[in-house]
């Protein structure tokens, strides 16, 4: 054991390496950064680890999830990722746990066990909770990120430094006029976004509304879902391409005018042969896994049909999802005929999942550069809290890796230390624990799910959300962590009179294991849709990205072991103030996901 140890405790010195050895360490994560990072703690010489990660393994982990093997798909990624771990230190203590760490069982008591919590987790909402649990226990926390050649690292530690949500995030937002998408597409991505459209209009359309164009499609459902198919089939890739080529007529600019498609026209092949497209099975496309073939229109035709009777027999409605098998076919031939349509180059499901996802394909070396950065601030963390006198360790910084260097004192440097961003002392999270905004909303169409999905979950990051109605004196329980669900379908007006505005009401949203609350004061717009509400207050602002053209869709980032995901959404005006906005110049590149919500919102300007 000792002579295992001897160069780290060499480099690091016996005092630091006695500090090391006694340090009880929490890893959030078995993915990308995880399985480099917890491989990195066990040969630095950390020998009391717990590791927590909801996930089994996948095949498309084992290209730099290093830690697994084949064998290993489905099985949970914190017990193999601890199993082979051991293989490096076989002395060390190293409990798995396969959960969720928003589960109630690891609360503000259980985070106290740790000298130090290391993320490596892959959405917003996760980082978000686990940073307000140390927030509360006092515990240093680092946070990381990865995102293609791009990385970033930094200590978060109460009372010095900001926590993760003491200001905005970035959200990488881009944004497309609806009228681009809906009318003229020039791309994949045009064409990819009309296709999730599709499918959410379709398949999880939680406000029970339509816009005109849907509403009339939906009309062509019958009983039977093969015919239903087929009609809608005609409806979107024919009858809607005439009408908007009569409307236009031949005012098309230097391109083509779209051409029409009809489900008989698509089995009997006369699409590809005005093409001149060949099957999936051509010599240039032989080879190549299935997921990496152009499908002919024939194939897209008969691809449609099958997905939509499949989901259509679904008994539940269930979000996009990159992963739902029958939803990313539905999405491949919506778009690749959508495509055809306008004369746009058809690509293969891959192609299309990735532009669906905006996937960046994680890079293993960043992940293993950002995973030693995590173990030297630990190693910084852990001697700054220690009395150890003499260490030659710096200060906690923040460390950026970049694809293209940075000049500094003329040298070029791709990891880059910065000083830790200040704390916002406006901070609800790591300072005041309470935060007041202002919501305006439809009382009267407004739910009690809707709150607890959008308002706690999207908005507030709350993973056990309790939700009262409160005016003076009164305070009316509405919800509370999935108790009294019979009051989920209920609007606000249940328990509002409303003649007055829902004026002196007030929302109260907690979450007792986050020991966090928002009031949230209440303002009745009758004008308002059900999905929409403005919300403005103390929490940060991030000012919307400018729309074009009729309205935009835009796009916000998550990412999913180590790779970033880009999941598109409509919107109607701009970006509540919970979305965060680019960083400073001063602050890490900061790569993270975010559960987008399920309805739309219009935000104060």
């Amino acid at each position: 054991m000792a002579e295992r140890f001897q160069h780290p405790t060499r480099v690091m010195g016996s005092a630091v390496s006695g500090v090391v050895q006694k340090a009880k360490l929490f890893v959030c994560g078995a993915g990308g950064i995880g399985c480099e990072l917890l491989k990195s703690l066990v040969l630095t010489g950390f020998a009391d680890i717990e590791v927590i990660d909801m996930d089994t393994v996948d095949a498309s982990n084992l290209n730099r999830q290093f830690l697994f093997r084949a064998h290993h798909v489905s099985k949970s990624k914190a017990t193999v990722a601890r199993e082979t771990a051991l293989k490096y230190n076989p002395h060390a203590k190293i409990i798995a746990h396969h959960g969720n760490v928003k589960d109630a069982q690891f609360d503000t008591d259980f985070f106290k066990r740790f000298d130090i919590v290391l993320n490596g987790l892959d959405n917003r909402s996760a980082r978000s909770h686990v940073n307000r649990m140390c927030m509360k226990a006092e515990i240093p926390l680092i946070e990381s990120g990865t995102m293609g050649y791009n990385g970033q690292v930094q200590p978060i530690i109460k009372n010095q430094t900001e926590c993760y949500d003491c200001k905005p995030k970035q959200t990488g937002q881009i944004s497309y006029a609806v009228c681009t998408i809906h009318q003229r597409p020039s791309s994949m991505v045009h064409c990819t976004h009309y296709a999730k459209e599709f499918y959410k209009r379709f398949f999880f359309n939680q406000s029970g509304q339509l816009d005109p164009e849907m509403e009339y499609m939906a009309k062509l459902r019958t009983d039977d879902p093969q015919e239903s198919a087929k009609r809608i089939f005609d409806a979107v890739f024919s009858q809607k391409i005439d009408e908007l080529t009569s409307l236009k007529g031949g005012n098309w600019g230097t391109g083509k005018a779209p051409r029409a498609v009809t489900y008989s026209m698509a089995v009997e092949g006369k699409a590809d042969e005005a093409e001149k497209a060949g099957e999936a099975g051509d010599a240039e496309q032989q080879g190549k896994l299935a997921s990496q073939t152009v499908s002919s229109v024939r194939q897209l035709a008969e691809l449609f049909i099958a997905s939509f009777v499949s989901l259509s027999a679904r008994a539940e409605q269930h979000p996009w999802d990159k992963d739902d098998d029958e939803a990313l076919r539905l999405t491949v031939a919506v778009a690749n005929l959508r495509a055809w349509n306008f004369h746009i180059a058809l690509e293969s499901e891959f192609s299309i999942k990735s532009i669906a996802g905006n996937i960046i394909p994680a890079i293993a070396t960043s992940n293993a550069v950002m995973s030693g950065a995590i173990v030297i601030e630990c190693l910084k963390v852990l001697a700054s809290k220690s009395p150890i006198a003499g260490h030659h360790l710096a200060k906690p910084t923040v460390q950026s890796l970049r694809r293209f260097p940075a000049r500094i004192k003329r040298k070029a440097c791709y990891i880059v230390p910065e000083v830790p961003p200040t704390l916002n002392e406006k901070c609800y999270v790591c300072q005041s624990g309470r935060n007041e905004m202002h919501l305006r909303l439809n009382a009267s169409k407004t739910t009690v799910q809707f709150v607890v999905d959008v308002l706690c979950g999207h908005e507030c990051s709350m993973s056990h959300p309790m939700v009262s109605l409160v005016k003076g004196e009164d305070e009316k329980l509405l919800y509370e962590d999935e108790e009294m669900i019979h009051n989920a379908s209920k609007p606000l007006s249940a328990w509002i009179d409303l003649a007055d505005g829902a004026s002196g009401w007030s929302l109260l949203l907690e979450d007792m294991v986050q020991e966090l609350k928002t009031e949230l004061f209440l303002t009745h717009d009758a004008a308002l849709d059900p999905a929409d509400y403005v919300l403005t207050g103390e929490k940060p602002i991030a000012k919307a990205a400018k729309a074009t053209g009729s309205g935009d869709a835009s796009v916000e980032p998550t990412d999913e072991d180590g790779d970033d995901i880009v999941v598109y959404h409509p919107r109607k005006v701009g970006i509540s103030s919970a979305v965060p906005a680019p960083p400073s110049k001063q602050q890490a590149e900061d790569v993270d996901g975010t559960e987008p919500a399920a309805k739309k919102r219009r935000v104060a300007s």
